[in-house]
């Protein structure tokens, strides 16, 4: 498998506005997997900027954007070779031409990631059956109604929401320019290209994927997005089309000590500290011994789908569950293994303590 690390500026566009509609889940996520993270003052600016923009075009792009970031960024072109870049008025050109072919890839992504549909009710879906769209996304309590709204628009009427998102993609350009967000970023990634080493990236790349079990294609590029507007992107990897991806930042780095086979203290912490919330706990037991579903989690703990949701994310990204995907559903399982480890490193502290 050709592993591609690059840029493309448009991401950060995307990361930038998924933080102004859920910066809570941000500073949450950030808090339980030891991120360090305050926003800059160009990001406040960018972000005051966006929200203060009364545009209907720019709130549901925001919107968009922000609930289901890791199938927009199907809108983007990719590098075609180790430390490419793809900057911003390349992007909004090549999707102003390309736009029913990459609104194509946007959908079928929705479906399978965001929707959880089978692979073939997404050929149905594309070959015109609405019905099972409409079903699917009556129960997606975590999205607004302008994101449903804008799935549905890109599937029957693309040259609309093409004139929307295009419109929208300009004005955010500005507020991305004029913020000094973009001059900040393009700093930070130019010292990084100069320093880039492919091979770096790409031994990185193939720890995360052994780590969480992912299973890429090999026949295809994997494709390595940098970003530099957040801490923690929240995409771990995302396919459609036959592109696959991952948008990662500083967060890899730390993630890398996760990731190690042998369980530090620090990282003991970190697992503790989860361990210890109640909720975690109780996701964590009701998974122990058959793999569940968030309706039947968020029945079981008591919560909403979206906040049973997000502790799965974190539990996800400290490799303590696992998932599966069947049909419409995704199933969540306990890993064993992973805890063994941690229960490993817990007895091997006592016993230093015994000594």
């Amino acid at each position: 498998m050709k592993i591609i690390p690059g840029y493309v500026e448009l991401v950060e566009i995307l990361m930038a506005c998924g933080f102004a509609d859920r910066k809570s889940y941000f500073d949450a996520l950030s808090q339980d997997l030891g991120f360090d993270f305050e926003p800059g003052r160009e990001l406040v600016e960018f972000l005051d900027r966006v929200r203060s923009n009364d545009n209907w075009s720019i709130r549901v792009a925001v919107e968009v954007f922000s609930e289901i970031k890791d199938s927009v960024i199907f809108f983007c072109d990719f590098p075609k070779e180790p430390g490419g870049e793809l900057l911003l008025e390349e992007a909004i050109e090549s999707l102003g031409k390309s736009f029913e072919e990459k609104a194509r890839c946007v959908v079928d992504s929705i479906l399978l990631n965001n929707l959880n549909l089978s692979q073939e009710d997404v050929r149905k879906t594309l070959d015109g059956d609405l019905s099972i769209v409409s079903e699917a996304v009556d129960k997606a309590e975590d999205l607004s109604e302008n994101t449903t709204w804008f799935i549905t628009q890109l599937i029957k009427f693309p040259k609309q929401s093409k004139e929307i998102l295009i419109f929208a993609l300009r004005e955010l350009k500005k507020h991305y320019e004029e913020s000094g967000l973009r001059k900040k970023n393009r700093d930070k990634i130019a010292e990084r290209l100069r320093l880039f080493r492919a091979e770096e990236y790409e031994e990185v790349a193939e720890d995360f994927l052994k780590f969480y079990g992912i299973r890429p294609r090999e026949d295809l590029p994997l494709h390595l997005l940098f970003q530099n507007t957040l801490k923690y992107s929240g995409l771990k990897f995302a396919s459609a089309c036959d592109i696959q991806l991952i948008v990662f930042s500083e967060h890899l780095k730390q993630i890398e000590e996760i990731m190690n086979p042998v369980v530090t203290d620090n990282t003991l912490r970190l697992f503790l500290r989860n361990l210890s919330d109640q909720t975690k706990m109780q996701i964590l037991k009701a998974i122990s011994d058959e793999p569940k579903y968030v309706d039947e989690l968020a029945r079981i703990v008591g919560l909403s789908k979206s906040t049973v949701s997000y502790h799965l994310s974190t539990l996800g990204e400290l490799a303590l569950v696992t998932s599966r995907k069947d049909h419409r559903r995704v199933y969540f399982s306990l890993n064993k293994e992973r805890l063994e480890k941690i229960l490993k490193r817990l007895e091997t502290l006592y016993e230093e303590g015994e000594e």
